[in-house]
């Protein structure tokens, strides 16, 4: 059987005659979110002046004249980076040598130092609750020690993956928690701690969406207008009279605060179909 493009499922969201569809979604939530929790001042008050926040790393990163292939490589390290991934992750999303997607990484560890330390510290919450007093000492006993053995020599390669393996055995099977602002306690493996900020984030990422969909829902205007939620995007329909004026409201009541870090959201209309906006995008 064969499968639908996401384009050709776009194309079948169609508004009814005289109406268009539009659409609402956050602006760069998941960052948004991330600069909350780690109050990254940089990216805070980017947001707080309504500036893209990749276009502020990208800036960091490579000043003020940075290419659309440096952007690029901006938007895949603000995720990548955040949500676990290395130097060998951003090269092959990238496209670029491995040597040149480590500069990149060590410059926005060093731009961005709350965004750094928020990571390490979540991941060590989550390592430390889940285990007893003396595996945690163990585990820091280890950590400290691959630091020990140099990475360029083959018998301290062995030596590092020696200890790795310790670490491994001491977390595997083993379950931690974290706990969202929104009170959702999520498990994650401590063999894969790297993703304890990916589910944080985008875990509350989710639940601000949830509450922009029944804050419009309980608009007497636009309750009537909504069609389906998708991802951090909400789909609606409204008569083409109207539609551009709509799709502001669906902005406006959707925009929120997140410890007080705006979290915006920004309505369109895309026309006959959902999938119009995305041609014109491209």
């Amino acid at each position: 059987m064969k499968l639908l493009s996401s384009a050709a499922v776009r194309r079948a969201i169609v508004a009814e005659v005289g109406h268009a569809i539009i659409s609402c979604d956050y602006d760069q939530i998941e960052l948004r979110v991330a600069a909350a929790l780690a109050r990254e001042q940089a990216l805070i008050e980017a947001a707080e002046r309504g500036e893209s926040l990749h276009k502020i790393a990208a800036v960091k990163l490579f000043g003020e004249d940075y290419t659309p292939d440096q952007y690029r490589y901006t938007k895949n390290v603000n995720f990548g980076w955040l949500y676990g991934g290395g130097a060998f992750t951003l090269s092959q999303q990238a496209g670029i040598p491995f040597e040149v997607a480590q500069e990149i990484i060590v410059q926005y560890r060093e731009e961005f130092p709350a965004l750094t330390r928020y990571k390490r510290q979540q991941q060590d919450k989550l390592i430390r609750g889940a285990l007893t007093p003396n595996e945690y000492r163990l585990y820091r006993s280890l950590r400290s020690e691959m630091f020990e053995y140099r990475q360029d020599t083959p018998s301290g390669r062995l030596a590092i993956a020696k200890v790795r393996h310790r670490i491994n055995n001491l977390m595997e099977w083993k379950v931690g928690y974290i706990t969202t602002d929104y009170g959702r306690r999520l498990p994650v493996e401590l063999m894969k701690a790297y993703r304890v900020v990916n589910y944080e984030i985008q875990s509350t990422a989710r639940d601000i969406m949830c509450d922009g969909l029944i804050a419009v829902m309980a608009d007497p205007e636009l309750a009537s207008t909504v069609l389906l939620p998708i991802h951090d995007e909400l789909l609606g329909q409204a008569p083409r009279w109207k539609a551009k004026r709509v799709a502001r409201r669906y902005g406006e009541v959707m925009s929120t605060q997140f410890r007080g870090v705006p979290i915006t959201a920004s309505g369109k209309v895309y026309g006959d179909s959902w999938g119009h906006g995305y041609m014109r995008a491209a």
